[in-house]
């Protein structure tokens, strides 16, 4: 199957979710899909996509965002917003997260031998286990506990999400064609290819990684290296594991690798560019694209400068106006830049997933 199949996919299961009355009360607040106020809830996420928190580019994991976001000092966040109006938001932006998790739980269910899965990135308390901050979106032991794997599609996210009789079915159907999707993909296939080649060598040392990884992780060396700080106890967590992982070699890093590459496109896919196409419907377009870059190579990067006026956040689709790229970027980073001959300039280094231009109809 091919790749453009997942990106279909993709749009198919945004549109569903797009014509929820819950998701639309949630997006309705996004601060992208607002204007002309920075007062009542989209000041308050303003304030906390500037203090860290991205929002704008994982609009889906809203809801523990702001929670992990509360923690901080934002000037003016407890004075700018109703506490009714906010707290009616969190309420449905919870209930949009919960249903896209146990989503996301329930495809990542479809993996080669799962739940029995020996990758040493979902061990205790890495970056995908974790109850604390973390930029990826975890992995959780009750969804791995909860038979997911014997379910015909996600159980409960249809009614978490209120949907009736029709958007039910919709969401049941969106959900087994993304998982259909994802199962054919190359992904897939080289992390089932690579579970086969497992002998028992490898499997006692993809245990030893997760064992080492229990130990570097505890409660006692995260405190040892940063008792409070977030960011940091997540930098921590994810020079850890690297290393881990740099320690493995043959079939055992093969496995690790193969499981990274899926998982990642679960996420990516099913999570980042699914929330985009739900919650804010059409890709940006860009005008005013100047010093164009692509990386050599598979990497398909680009990097690229804009002069037009608007801003833009880690995660966004965008289409730019240039002859040289004609599909979809999904931005990486963003860093803004002041200079006497050029004024304000955005530059966005972004990405483009194979065949994602010809599926999304953008």
């Amino acid at each position: 199957m091919s790749t453009q199949s997942i990106w279909r996919a993709v749009a198919r299961q945004a549109e569903v979710w797009a014509r929820l009355a819950v998701v639309q009360e949630f997006a309705a607040r996004l601060p992208r899909n607002t204007s002309g106020t920075s007062a009542g809830v989209r000041g308050r996420l303003q304030r906390m996509q500037a203090g860290g928190m991205n929002i704008g580019g994982k609009p889906l994991q809203a809801g523990s965002s702001v929670r992990y976001a509360r923690a901080i000092p934002f000037p003016g966040v407890e004075d700018d917003c109703s506490e009714g109006d906010w707290t009616a938001w969190l309420r449905t932006a919870d209930r949009v997260e919960a249903a896209h998790r146990q989503t996301i739980a329930w495809l990542r269910s479809r993996l080669p031998g799962y739940p029995m899965i020996p990758a040493p990135q979902i061990s205790a308390d890495t970056a995908l286990a974790t109850t604390e901050f973390t930029y990826r979106l975890g992995w959780h032991p009750q969804e791995r506990a909860a038979g997911f794997q014997f379910r015909s599609c996600p159980p409960t996210a249809a009614s978490i999400l209120g949907a009736d009789r029709q958007q039910e079915q919709a969401l049941a159907e969106t959900a087994r064609q993304m998982s259909t999707a994802l199962m054919g993909s190359p992904e897939w296939s080289r992390l089932a290819r690579a579970r086969e080649a497992l002998d028992g060598e490898a499997r006692a040392a993809l245990g030893a990684a997760r064992t080492r990884l229990r130990r570097r992780l505890s409660p006692e060396a995260l405190d040892a290296c940063e008792p409070a700080l977030a960011v940091k106890r997540d930098q921590y967590r994810r020079v850890v594991l690297s290393e881990e992982l740099e320690a493995l070699s043959g079939p055992a890093r093969e496995y690790a690798d193969a499981f990274d590459g899926a998982d990642l496109l679960v996420e990516t896919a099913a999570s980042d560019v699914f929330g985009q196409l739900a919650l804010y419907g059409a890709v940006t377009r860009l005008a005013g694209i100047r010093d164009v870059d692509l990386d050599p190579g598979q990497s398909r990067s680009v990097h690229f400068s804009v002069d037009d006026e608007i801003w833009m956040v880690p995660g966004q689709l965008v289409r730019l106006d240039d002859d040289l790229i004609t599909e979809v970027v999904r931005l990486t980073e963003v860093s803004l830049s002041l200079t006497p001959a050029d004024g304000a300039r955005l530059r966005g280094p972004g990405g483009v997933p194979r065949g994602r231009a010809a599926a999304l109809s953008v």
